[in-house]
């Protein structure tokens, strides 16, 4: 038994071995010494071949060809970055042979940059660092300038940010001088290195300085030649040193706000806009240290303007001038007010101007921070008229006529007398511009005078002007008067506007009217019926005028002197009282029943009508039955109970009509005895 295994141990150990010779023999697998290509670059790869797979066309496949592609002869061309895999396929009469390999494509490191914003950097041939160089400066360096015993930490950045591997190590040829840790330099003595940043990934990017290291500046102090300066002047920056043997005793000036103020390098500053602004100097060793100083920037006056350059001031009154700097942002806008001539007119600080007597003198208003700088306004003084008074108080002259004004002006040394002249109402009268009034029109207007120097004194004289009376006549030849009762008459005075109306007035026979008044329009009044004349005479001119007066009871001529009710007629009588023969009268009736109610007895159905009577009555005539018109009138079947009539006019044979004022009417009533009044 023993034996046996022993034998199957060895047959085993054989197989083994042959079949570890047949795969050795047949190998077919990529060489792995090389995973990473970086973009652009190629790579042969190297495919093991051995035994059966040995021989045979063998194809390439990338699966990333965006990243990396393949030949046929397996040279891989890096293209992004990225992974790929590349497989080889070999197939032989036997069987297929596979092998792949994995590939990183790499992003290479092209660049190094530093951020020198705070740092103190300087081309080797720089005129401020070039005498403080004692060694040679590597190719392509510049120079970099640091205190003695303060670290300075860089800002380093490979590029491009996507490099697979931005990792950056610095070294030092003279750490005595300046040692390195990280990223930080650690000046350790006055002297020159040379600090080299190299690339991890690629080592042949590198970025070198020449690092010179200073005794540094503990101190700056700034001083300027003036602390306040005009626009457009200039004044110069002083820069003292701590300690006094500084390496570098340089700085950089600069103005904080360069609109108000510049400085160059020298230390020159500019004044260029009204402000302040901070100058500061900056130590150009490294050290950090700064200065700074204030300063103002003035604008100064370039130009004044006055309100008014020339004017007339009254005496007595005063005008304010106002004085305008230019520009207008001027610091200091002061000025001064100065007279040429103060018995003439003076000025106040404020520029007010008081005239003391007539003349002309100038005034000047200067700069008070710069009197070169002035503008003046001439001024002439006036004595203004006081008082302007007419001699008369009113003038009085006809129509078509011209009489003079005269005036008189106060103060006599008034500089300007000069007057105009206006009427109230030019179709009354006019006025020409030496006072001289024509009259057009009867009227009454006013004139008045008006210096013409501005004092505003004015005064006014009362025109009234008269149209002559030429004529007069009645204006109707016949008047008709009632007894004890008054009527005006009219005398009609040629032209119609005469302005004297005053008349004296007679009366023919005072028995029959009476006369009373004194203008054009006197009242008659009646006496007694009759007829007589009343005369006129004109009090301009004596012209007369007559009229015929005729007098009465005008409102009674026609008199009621019967009414009454026959076989349920009315029945009418009228008497012409006056002594004029009436050939129309004119009444109105209305008629009530038994009962007092109105009794319907004309066409409309109402109780009243009018009507007339059209026969002439002659002086102390009576009417006639059955000659009266009764207009619209309907006989009533029902018993009339009640007759009211009322004479309402009448018309006369020469024309005379009248209508008896409602006021003096008379009515008359007719009452049956069985009538019997409605109660209200």
């Amino acid at each position: 038994m023993k034996h046996w295994f022993a034998a199957l141990l060895v047959l085993l150990t054989l197989c083994l071995c042959a079949v570890s010779a047949t795969a050795a023999e047949n190998e077919f697998a990529f060489d792995r010494t090389v995973t990473t290509v970086f973009e652009g670059d190629t790579l042969a790869t190297v495919l093991n071949r051995s035994g059966d797979a040995a021989q045979g066309e063998v194809t390439y496949v990338s699966s990333a060809e965006k990243n990396a592609t393949v030949d046929a002869a397996g040279v891989v061309t890096a293209l992004n970055k990225g992974k790929t895999t590349i497989t080889a396929t070999l197939k032989t009469e036997e069987r297929s042979y596979r092998a792949t390999i994995t590939l990183t494509i790499v992003r290479r490191v092209t660049e190094i940059e530093v951020n020198e914003d705070s740092l103190s950097v300087y081309a080797p041939d720089d005129p401020d660092i070039l005498p403080l160089l004692t060694q040679p400066v590597p190719e392509g360096a510049r120079v970099l300038m640091l205190p003695v015993n303060r670290s300075q930490k860089l800002g380093i950045t490979a590029l491009p940010k996507d490099a697979n591997n931005r990792k950056t190590s610095l070294s030092t040829d003279n750490p005595e001088v300046c040692d390195v840790t990280g990223s930080t330099l650690k000046p350790q003595a006055q002297g020159e290195c040379n600090v080299t940043i190299t690339s991890e990934q690629n080592p042949e990017i590198t970025f070198v300085y020449h690092v010179l290291v200073v005794q540094p500046i503990t101190k700056l102090t700034l001083s300027l030649d003036k602390d306040e300066l005009f626009i457009g002047e200039t004044a110069r920056l002083t820069t003292a040193y701590t300690p006094e043997d500084a390496t570098v005793q340089q700085v950089v000036y600069s103005s904080k706000n360069e609109e108000v103020a510049t400085v160059d390098e020298n230390g020159l500053v500019t004044a260029l806009k009204k402000g302040t602004v901070t100058l500061e100097a900056q130590a150009a060793d490294g050290s950090g240290k700064k200065a700074s100083i204030r300063l103002t920037v003035k604008q100064q006056p370039e130009s004044i303007t006055l309100s008014e350059t020339s004017f007339v001031i009254n005496v007595g009154k005063t005008k304010r001038l106002t004085a305008t700097v230019l520009p207008s942002n001027t610091n200091d806008k002061s000025v001064t007010w100065t007279s040429s001539d103060e018995s003439v007119a003076t000025v106040t600080a404020n520029g007010t101007v008081k005239p003391v007597a007539p003349g002309i003198c100038t005034i000047t208003c200067a700069s008070e921070d710069l009197p070169q700088v002035y503008a003046t306004a001439s001024v002439e003084v006036h004595q203004l008229v006081t008082r302007v008074a007419f001699q008369e108080k009113s003038l009085s002259f006809d129509v078509n006529t011209t009489c003079q004004t005269y005036w008189e002006i106060e103060p006599a040394n008034a500089t300007d007398k000069s007057v105009t002249f206006t009427s109230s109402n030019e179709g009354i009268a006019t006025v020409d511009r030496n006072g001289l009034v024509t009259g057009h029109k009867r009227g009454s207007c006013t004139i008045t005078v008006k210096t013409a120097d501005g004092s505003n004194r004015k005064a006014t004289i009362k025109i009234n002007i008269l149209q002559p009376v030429l004529g007069v006549h009645m204006e109707k030849d016949t008047y008709r008067v009632g007894i004890d009762e008054g009527l005006r008459i009219k005398a009609v005075l040629e032209p119609s506007d005469a302005s004297n109306t005053n008349m004296s007035w007679t009366v023919a026979d005072s028995s029959i009217a009476s006369i009373r008044g004194s203008n054009n329009r006197p009242t008659v009044t009646g006496k007694r019926w009759g007829t007589t004349t009343v005369t006129g005479v004109t009090q301009d001119g004596g012209f007369t005028a007559t009229a015929t007066i005729k007098t009465g009871n005008y409102n009674k001529a026609v008199q009621i002197t019967d009414l009454y009710v026959s076989d349920n007629k009315i029945k009418i009588v009228v008497k012409n009282e006056s002594n004029m023969n009436i050939t129309k009268f004119f009444f109105d009736i209305v008629c009530y029943d038994m009962s007092g109610n109105p009794l319907p007895c004309c066409t409309d159905g109402t109780n009243a009508f009018s009507g007339s009577y059209g026969y002439t009555l002659y002086e102390g005539d009576s009417t006639e039955h059955g000659k009266f018109y009764f207009a619209d009138f309907v006989q009533p079947e029902t018993p009339i109970g009640c007759v009211v009539m009322t004479i309402t006019g009448y018309r006369a044979d020469d024309g005379y009509s009248h209508t008896i004022p409602e006021d003096k009417r008379v009515q008359v009533e007719f009452a049956n005895p069985l009538y019997v009044p409605a109660l209200n």
